[in-house]
């Protein structure tokens, strides 16, 4: 089975088990959030984000993440942050950035961006030589900076729209354009073709290792944040879709300022919902 059949029948599971999954909060009004105002400086009386007409479907994928996190990944985060130093945790992030490189160069030269992709293609041969294969992340020391590039990025830049926010298990949150995107990144990646079949049962290896909401390096990275969010928030679903939105409309535009388009393509209609989406990713995508 493909990582991309793997994923759409996960998805097609959950959203069949996704209401009986759903947390007795999930009827909660979305409401300010002091720490998550700080982070993103949005309002929740007005939020921007992605359409989510399978919220309720959501918030069970979503609830059913967090009894994973719970019993399972959180333990793992914290053994994990125990037992390893930090500059030994930061050379392991280095070595699956590195990693991630193939996937970055082959998304620069999908999207045109031919500097980008001479910059990744030098950061990649330096740092796997002389940085021994990422531990040390020498390029950055000679002004080879990194930059993220991935599937979802360049099908926004092709114009397709992200459609409904999704939660997926395991991965967290995403779009379907975005899920389609992290699929198709997978056979980008060298483990896909070092692990053979065991990595295609177990998806993308290096997306669970380091990507994702249960990659244990970008666990590692962002722990104390999320859990300061979630013990802070209201409705954690709604602060986590929110702060998704901002953060994933920072990383396809930031770097593009009046570079082919600045903004979200429109999307498609989602029960009323065309509208309000596209004015808000205009709106954020011209206003970074």
């Amino acid at each position: 089975m493909s990582p991309i059949a793997a994923t759409a029948c996960l998805s097609f599971c959950f959203f069949l088990a996704g209401p009986g999954l759903a947390q007795d909060g999930a009827d909660l009004e979305e409401a300010p959030d002091p720490l998550f105002d700080d982070f993103f400086d949005e309002e929740f009386d007005d939020p921007a984000g992605y359409p989510d007409p399978l919220e309720e479907t959501n918030r069970g994928t979503f609830a059913f993440n967090r009894l994973l996190d719970r019993w399972i990944l959180d333990p793992v985060t914290e053994g994990y942050r125990w037992l390893v130093p930090e500059p030994g945790r930061q050379a392991i992030a280095r070595v699956f950035a590195n990693l991630g490189a193939p996937k970055i160069l082959v998304n620069d030269l999908l999207q045109l961006e031919w500097k980008d992709a001479s910059v990744t293609t030098g950061r990649m041969v330096v740092n796997t030589t002389v940085g021994l294969l990422g531990l040390f992340d020498v390029a950055e020391k000679i002004g080879l900076e990194r930059h993220e590039s991935d599937f979802g990025q360049t099908l926004a830049l092709a114009g397709t729209p992200s459609g409904p926010y999704v939660v997926l298990p395991l991965l967290g949150p995403s779009t379907v354009r975005d899920g389609i995107g992290t699929a198709v990144d997978g056979f980008f990646q060298p483990t896909y073709y070092i692990l053979g079949p065991s990595n295609v049962l177990l998806g993308p290896t290096e997306i669970l290792l380091y990507t994702g909401s249960s990659g244990i390096s970008t666990r590692d990275r962002h722990y104390v944040e999320l859990k300061s969010l979630e013990d802070s928030s209201i409705d954690f679903y709604a602060a986590m879709r929110s702060g998704y939105y901002q953060d994933r409309v920072a990383a396809i535009w930031t770097r593009r300022p009046g570079h082919r388009t600045t903004e979200e393509p429109e999307q498609f209609s989602f029960g009323g919902d065309e509208d309000a989406s596209s004015d808000e990713g205009t709106d954020a995508g011209e206003g970074r």
